[in-house]
């Protein structure tokens, strides 16, 4: 399988996606395990994108998996981060989404670190402060692969149903006797 790879902007013409990777599956069902091969032009991608991506405001990284079989781009499975925070990434995680048979189907993309608010980092000025610097493209040290089965929400607890009659009536409880009904021999013996 093939993770693919682009910027995405409304001011840019519609660029199509591009090799980022090869998905791995070893082992079959339940128990498949994942790795990424990176393809040949990624570090060259990877540091163009991010200078694209530079003077963009909300421009969207895309990350794209090809279903098996099928190579209209239109119909993969795509996830997307902000592209302003790629020149500060230190850590990716891919989690590719699989059926009971193993096949993948779906894909959550994650960079990181990410302020809470998730908003793009402010571009620091030179001392001059005539310039901003130039986009500064550290590789990423860590990239997670986590493959997810699909599971299924616990059951709700339910109460159990009250007694019923023959007829399907719910069973009337016995009305509970007052005060005076329960203790009237002790009241009687007190006075």
């Amino acid at each position: 399988l093939r993770l693919a790879h682009r910027i995405l902007h409304p001011s840019l013409p519609a660029a199509p996606f591009t090799d980022r990777a090869t998905l791995l599956l070893s082992g079959s069902g339940p128990s498949v395990a994942a790795r990424l091969v990176p393809s040949e032009t990624f570090a060259d991608d990877w540091l163009d994108y991010a200078r694209t991506a530079e003077g963009l405001k909300d421009a969207l990284y895309q990350v794209a998996l090809e279903h098996p079989g099928g190579s209209d781009q239109p119909q993969w499975a795509v996830s997307s981060v902000r592209a302003c925070h790629l020149p500060h990434s230190t850590s990716e995680s891919f989690t590719i989404h699989i059926d009971q048979n193993g096949n993948p189907f779906s894909l959550d993309y994650f960079v990181g670190p990410i302020p809470h608010n998730g908003a793009c980092p402010r571009r620091s000025r030179k001392a001059s402060g005539a310039q901003s610097s130039p986009v500064e493209l550290k590789p990423i040290a860590n990239t997670t692969v986590a493959l997810r089965s699909p599971s299924f929400p616990p059951l709700p607890q339910l109460r159990v149903p009250p007694p019923v009659t023959a007829e399907g009536k719910p069973v009337e409880q016995p009305r509970e006797k007052s005060f005076l009904e329960k203790y009237w021999m002790y009241i009687a013996i007190a006075l």
